[in-house]
């Protein structure tokens, strides 16, 4: 399944306020990338407004929080289930949303 995952947290507590927060970070990114049974498609970052936007293909809910979970430490987020455009349209057309 894909999810969008939009991560917000504040300046306080914002990963970039010292060396020690910037590795655990990180880290977590980089053991995020190689979490079994989830692939990041897309990872972005608004650094004025301190909002992450992920976009991962995972197995399962499960397994996507689990690795989402040290996000939580920081700042809040939302995690929605979401189809490629090209997905919703076909669906479109065959009356799917109707």
């Amino acid at each position: 399944m894909m999810f969008q995952v939009t991560h917000t947290h504040t300046n306080a507590t914002c990963p970039a306020q010292s060396p020690e927060q910037t590795k655990r970070i990180t880290d977590w990114w980089q053991a995020m990338k190689n979490t079994p049974g989830v692939k990041v498609l897309a990872g972005y970052v608004s650094p004025m407004d301190h909002t992450f936007h992920i976009t991962v293909d995972a197995d399962d809910y499960p397994t996507l929080a689990r690795a989402l979970g040290p996000l939580n430490t920081i700042g809040q987020g939302h995690t929605s289930p979401v189809l490629a455009l090209d997905q919703a349209f076909a669906m479109a057309a065959t009356g799917a949303f109707r």
